[in-house]
């Protein structure tokens, strides 16, 4: 057996107590909560959701060629060639399995959290460390209490390292990921406002996003950012190793200036106890030296030295969250596709900056930042003010962006209710040659504007 059968979970299963159906057995490739996405040979896992229940959809998925389901109520069709598991609760049960798994491969895992950045980090660790071990990791968004576990699901016997991003929502969400995952290795980035609607406090979120490194064993080792005020601390407090990353000197594991190349990527030089090497990123966006000193610090934690480390990174390849549509006159395009968190936002408007030609920012609102909204809005109008020609804002919280770019200067400052309202006054002023950023999140599905901006639609 190298990656997961319905023969194993059935097993694992059983030994709760879980009711179990066995079909043939058959292998697992992966996980999926969502009916309408499952692939053959995905186990289907069906959680309850605030607006629907992943168990009237069993049967759907099922039909799609999911080998096993773990659910609450038994599917209504027969399906005696597919294994079933009809549990209390489909978290737990799913979060049970996927440590079992974890246990059964025996391989290092590496957690990687933070504010900001966690996704890009992790795919960087993830290539780097591919080029020199058999290396499996989270795919996609796959790092919350229902995601980790069917990440998991992927994780094949013959994987020497799983590399793991872990986000939260709510309070205890990074301790319960880290009771299953059970990382030697534990990455934080940073620490900023995020989730403030629910965990109340700069302070909570802080406990929550530290309760990574906290719970390494004492043979495990820290990647941390010693210049982010919120993580610095934790240093001092752990029993196991820490590499303190960043640019001050008190990183163990520090880096040089960032040269900003724009669109090209960045390079700097970083040392480590008494090293030196040089790393070149091919990813746009300067801010991003921050997640490639971490990928660099969990493969020094995993043993690959400093010069190899650097050299990985450098040659790792991955999509990033900035996508610079390809341009046959017209303006060019660049969609920032990663939540809009405050120093995502600060970071994109910076590579805009860079930038020949006209610069426009069209920006969506930042969400879930409770009391601190008009705040943090300010804060990137302030940002937009020294970084973009135009910049169109859209949403009753961008009114505040919008305000303090005008009050910083930046005469042409442009609020709109809608989207569609900012992109049409958008495209009436691109012109050949101009680069327009779009930054907003998913839900606010921005990537509809795109064929307007480029004047197809």
């Amino acid at each position: 057996m190298t990656g997961m059968t319905t023969a194993f979970l059935a097993e694992s299963m059983r030994a709760r107590g879980y009711r179990v159906t066995e079909g043939e057995n058959a292998p697992i490739t992966g996980g999926a909560a969502d009916s309408r996405l499952t692939q053959p040979g995905e186990l289907f896992a069906a959680f309850r959701g605030e607006r629907l229940d992943g168990n009237d959809f069993v049967d759907e998925a099922l039909e799609r060629g999911a080998p096993a389901v773990v659910c609450e109520h038994a599917p209504r069709g027969d399906w005696p060639d597919r294994t079933v598991a009809v549990v209390e609760d489909t978290r737990t049960a799913m979060a049970e399995l996927g440590r079992d798994w974890l246990r059964q491969c025996d391989v290092r895992v590496a957690g990687i959290t933070g504010t900001v950045g966690k996704t890009t980090a992790k795919e960087l660790t993830a290539a780097a460390l591919s080029a020199r071990l058999p290396t499996h990791h989270s795919p996609g968004n796959l790092n919350s209490r229902e995601g980790l576990p069917l990440a998991l699901m992927s994780l094949r016997q013959d994987h020497e390292v799983s590399v793991l991003e872990m986000a939260m929502d709510s309070e205890g969400e990074i301790a319960e990921l880290c009771a299953i995952a059970e990382p030697s290795v534990g990455a934080v980035l940073n620490i900023g406002a995020t989730h403030l609607e629910k965990l109340g406090s700069m302070e909570a979120i802080e406990r929550e996003k530290l309760s990574l490194p906290r719970s390494l064993p004492r043979e495990g080792t820290a990647v941390v950012n010693v210049d982010d005020a919120r993580v610095a601390p934790v240093a001092d407090e752990l029993a196991c190793e820490v590499i303190g990353f960043g640019a001050s000197e008190a990183a163990r594991l520090r880096r040089g200036d960032v040269r900003d190349l724009g669109l090209e990527g960045s390079e700097f030089g970083v040392s480590y106890d008494g090293e030196h090497a040089d790393v070149r990123l091919h990813v746009p966006g300067a801010h991003l030296a921050e997640g490639a000193l971490a990928a660099i610090g969990i493969q020094l934690a995993l043993g690959v030295g400093l010069t190899q480390a650097a050299e990985a990174v450098t040659g790792a390849e991955i999509d990033g969250r900035l996508h610079v549509r390809p341009r046959a006159g017209g303006p060019r395009i660049l969609a920032h596709t990663n939540p809009p968190r405050p120093a995502s936002v600060a970071g994109a408007l910076e590579l805009l900056r860079g930038l020949g030609g006209r610069r426009i920012a069209l920006l969506g609102e930042m969400a879930e930042l409770g009391e601190r909204s008009a705040e943090e809005h300010r804060l990137i109008g302030a940002v937009a003010a020294g970084c973009c020609d135009v910049l169109v804002a859209v949403g009753e919280p961008c009114r505040a962006v919008v305000e303090e770019a005008l009050g910083a200067g930046l005469g042409e400052s442009h609020w709109f209710a809608t989207k569609d309202e900012a992109a049409a006054f958008a495209a009436g002023l691109a012109r050949d040659g101009d680069h327009i950023l779009v930054k907003a999140s998913r839900g606010q599905a921005f990537e509809e504007l795109i064929p307007m901006l480029e004047g197809r639609a």
